[in-house]
């Protein structure tokens, strides 16, 4: 049974495209589910894989931390059940309910306002059981060439031609996720628990706030509207450069500070090139902070760009500018 391997190597590092289409379809309309376990550990894969170093692995640690705040937020923000048995709680919903009272942490606190240290505490009790339970069944459903991994390790290491999927058909492939974890959570929860259930995953690790991010880019000396350059004090925005629909995740690489103006009028829109250049310069000064280096592990500007055209692959036209 894959799900209780501790360690295996990808058997195909060398398939097409065509063979991974045949494991995708068989993951999510064919291989057994009992819980929500592989779309949520899928859809932290998805949302983790810009942070594959130039290896393609990425970390436990990001990976989990993508787990647990799914999990968290699943769990105890929105109250859903998250097996296919009333009989039978899962591993991970069990885990955290304890957590959670046993830390008296309200269950209207989403994932962000844990203090850090309740969040690493957290993550290493998830971890445990994801390591167990997820990582080996994963590579099983996808007939072992998705990735390596050994448990003994702190990473897996994911088929390159599966690194370069991901990235272009990253919308797609994360809007399909979010349904068949939906449908799953929709048959095993009651109805009032279900209302709107496709926007409570699809927004599941969003952040509540990015009050984070605008400190740490004033503190870096950033002042002015990243688009029109104009001064950004009180009414200051954080603005994701390549949007967040696409990329999923919160990294200061992609964050930008904003006027109101240029922030509501780009929205969901990817900048036109001549703003590419203007981040990467950007993030070449940020990086070279002391304060700031942890923020850059695993960045540099080649990587930026290429996900700016994977965007655009995914339907994001780099198309917007300041007005006037």
């Amino acid at each position: 049974m894959s799900w209780s391997l501790q360690a295996a190597e990808m058997k195909n590092p060398y398939i097409l495209e065509e063979d991974i289409w045949k494991s995708i379809h068989y993951f999510f309309y064919h291989s057994k589910t009992t819980t929500t376990y592989k779309y949520g550990f899928f859809k932290a894969l998805l949302e983790n894989v810009a942070n594959a170093n130039e290896e393609k692995e990425i970390s436990f640690d990001d990976l989990f931390y993508s787990f647990s705040k799914i999990y968290w937020n699943l769990v105890v923000h929105h109250g859903l059940w998250q097996s296919n048995s009333r009989g039978q709680v899962s591993s991970v919903q069990k885990a955290i309910a304890t957590f959670q009272q046993g830390h008296e942490i309200p269950t209207e606190w989403n994932f962000d306002q844990l203090p850090g240290e309740l969040q690493q505490d957290l993550i290493t009790e998830v971890k445990k059981r994801g390591k167990k339970y997820v990582i080996g069944a994963l590579y099983g459903d996808f007939n072992g060439e998705i990735y390596t991994f050994n448990l003994k390790k702190n990473y897996l290491k994911l088929n390159l031609k599966y690194y370069h999927f991901f990235h272009t058909y990253k919308r797609i492939l994360t809007n399909v996720t979010n349904y068949q974890l939906a449908q799953f959570l929709e048959k095993f929860n009651e109805v009032e628990k279900v209302n709107q259930i496709l926007s409570k995953v699809e927004f599941v690790t969003k952040r509540q706030s990015l009050k984070e991010f605008a400190r740490l880019l004033q503190q870096a000396g950033v002042h002015q509207c990243f688009y029109c350059k104009k001064p950004v004090k009180k009414h200051v925005h954080v603005d994701h450069f390549i949007p967040w629909s696409y990329i999923q995740n919160d990294q200061l690489w992609n964050f930008v500070l904003s006027c109101p103006t240029c922030n509501t009028s780009k929205n969901n829109k990817l900048p036109i090139e001549k703003y590419l250049a203007a981040i990467m310069a950007q993030n070449e000064s940020l990086k070279a902070k002391e304060t700031l280096k942890d923020y850059f592990v695993n960045y540099n500007s080649e990587k930026l760009k290429t996900l700016y055209q994977y965007s655009e692959r995914n339907g994001f036209r780099k198309e917007w500018e300041p007005r006037g």
